[in-house]
Parts: C-alpha cells; sequence; structure tokens
C-alpha cells in the first residue's frame, strides 16, 4: 500500500480559530529532541496501520462524541498526527466540527487537499505550556506516542493536556501493548531489533507504564473506559492480517541499514529471518494486542444535551451527553 501525496489543510476562515485560541510559550526547550524526520516508509506505515486499526477497532475512535461531533463546533486535537490521515478522515466525516493536528516533524504534515475544518501545525509536544488556551478542547486523541517520549516527561504532558481541555471533554489513548502473541524465534528476533531503533528516550520508555495506569492516577478524570482488539499478523488474518504483515515488512525495511552497519545483525541473517518471519506468523497465527482507553475531564455543569434518533424501525435511541 503506497502513499504518493499527503493531504493538507485549506486554512481559510479557520485560521482566525486557532489565531484565538495561540499562545506563545516562554518556557525554554528541554534537552531532548525525537528521533529525526519521518521518511516515507514511515509515513507508509502509517497508512498501513491507521486502516487496520480502523478495522480492528470498526470505527477512528471510541470516545461517546459521534452525535456531538455531527451536531458541529466540537474542536478536536490530534497529537502526534504525523501526516494526518486520521486528522483528515475524521474532518471530512464531521465537516461541521474542527480538527487540529500537531506534530514536531513540518515536513510530515499536510500542505494540500486537506478539508476546510482541518488544520496543521507544528508544534513541539515539550514546549510547555503548549500553544492553547485553557479549556480549547473538546476531545484530544493520542495514537502510538507512549514510546515516543521519557516515561518521566508523560506526567507533565498530560497534565498540560488536562489543562487544554475543556470540563467535560474526552480524552482518548490507542496503544499497542509490548509483547507480540504466539511469535516464533524469527519474529521475536525483528522485534527485538525494532525495539532498539524504536525507542527513542534517555530513560525507561513510557510503554512500561500504560495509558489506564497514568489516567488512573489524574483525579480530574473519570469515568474510564478500556476497549481491547487483538490484531493478526499474516494472511491468515484476512485485510487486518495482511496489512499488518506489510507494517512489520516495512519496519524491517526502515531500520535495516542501522541494523546492518550497527552490526546488530548481518544482512544475510537478516534475509533469512525475515523470509522466516512470513511463514512463522501464518503457523502459529501471531498477533498483536491493542486498547484504547477514554476517560473524561470532570466539572462540566452546563446544560444537558439530548439527541433522539429514530431508526429504520423505528425505534427511538437517546444519546445523552
Amino acid at each position: 500500500m503506497m502513499v504518493n501525496t499527503a493531504p493538507s489543510p485549506n486554512n481559510g476562515g479557520f485560521s482566525n480559530f486557532l489565531k484565538m485560541k495561540w499562545r506563545n510559550s516562554k518556557d525554554p526547550k528541554l534537552n531532548y529532541r525525537y528521533k529525526g524526520p519521518n521518511t516515507a516508509d514511515d509515513i507508509e506505515r502509517d497508512w498501513i496501520r491507521h486502516s487496520a486499526l480502523k478495522l480492528a477497532f470498526e470505527g477512528d475512535f471510541k470516545a461517546p462524541l459521534k452525535r456531538m461531533l455531527q451536531a458541529g463546533g466540537v474542536e478536536v486535537l490530534d497529537i502526534g498526527c504525523g501526516a494526518g490521515f486520521w486528522t483528515t478522515e475524521m474532518a471530512g466525516h464531521f465537516p461541521i466540527s474542527y480538527f487540529t493536528g500537531i506534530d514536531i516533524d513540518k515536513n510530515v504534515l499536510p500542505t494540500n487537499g486537506s478539508p476546510k475544518n482541518a488544520f496543521y501545525q507544528q508544534v513541539d509536544l515539550l514546549e510547555l505550556p503548549l500553544p492553547y488556551e485553557d479549556g480549547t478542547f473538546d476531545y484530544i486523541f493520542i495514537r502510538s506516542m507512549i514510546d515516543t517520549l521519557p516515561d518521566t516527561m508523560w506526567d507533565d504532558v498530560l497534565k498540560e493536556l488536562l489543562r487544554i481541555m475543556k470540563k467535560g471533554g474526552y480524552i482518548e489513548c490507542v496503544e499497542a501493548y509490548d509483547n507480540l502473541f504466539d511469535a516464533g524465534p524469527a519474529m521475536t528476533k525483528i522485534s527485538q531489533l525494532t525495539k532498539t531503533t524504536a525507542t527513542v528516550t534517555p530513560d525507561s520508555p513510557g510503554a512500561d507504564n500504560p495509558w489506564p495506569n497514568r489516567i488512573a492516577n489524574q483525579s480530574q478524570l473519570v469515568g474510564m473506559q478500556i476497549y481491547h482488539t487483538h490484531t493478526p499478523v499474516g494472511l491468515y488474518g484476512e485485510t487486518v492480517g495482511s496489512l499488518f504483515l506489510e507494517y512489520w515488512e516495512r519496519a524491517v525495511r526502515r531500520d535495516r541499514r542501522e541494523w546492518i552497519s550497527t552490526k546488530l545483525i548481518t544482512e544475510e541473517e537478516l534475509e533469512r529471518q525475515t523470509d522466516l518471519l512470513k511463514e512463522e506468523v501464518e503457523q502459529n497465527n501471531t498477533y498483536m494486542s491493542w486498547y484504547s482507553v477514554v476517560a473524561r475531564k470532570k466539572g462540566y455543569s452546563g446544560p444537558t444535551i439530548q439527541f433522539d434518533d429514530v431508526d429504520d424501525f423505528d425505534t427511538l435511541h437517546t444519546t445523552i451527553y
């Protein structure tokens, strides 16, 4: 699955919305930086993962906000948006809500073809405070980010995200569990190699302290819900499995030069292990496990919003926010 061009925003009047929310950070830069800019393989892997997880979770999100997003005016922030696949897709589905995607790599951000209600900007997650006013966003979405920062930094970042969330707003964090399941020796070897280059933190990776633990420790967040899904790796798993097999093949392609140059593995052995991996996942039914954790910021005391919908069988469904 190839990605030739990344979509991007048509700012239009939406830039006025951002101008109201923007403020300059006065804090000095922390002595930490991300590993480097995204490569074409990184972008394509993100697209593959986005497509697979949408199928696995049966949608783009689990937060109970669909009717609110449809009604409009909801302000959404996508942390670490990359090429904006999730943000752009959501903006297209909910054209009268507003979506902001941020990433430290300005070169990966979309530059054309995005919906008018989507906006992208380069923001360093470690430049605290973030450049938004208190209570800006109704919904904050984070996916596959927990191992991109040192473990000790996430608590400060999470507190900052709570500051820019509205009372009654939702935060959703999607991550893979650290271990592969029913993996053979070759898959285990490749997984261990990816960990030598994927984790760019100077201390223990944040994946050792998953989102549910962090959210449970935040007194401002309530009503935590956790959703789980298993994602096969291999052709046996049909569309999702095929996508995640390609995801791992691209992981090898991305890092092979570094592994070989640092003598973690020879080129010949890497080729052999990659071929074995493709056989093993089919024989063992290898799979990954993912979770989405959703919680709400307490303190909302405004009016109750009720939506009444009638389905094709004339059954009334009521949603209350």
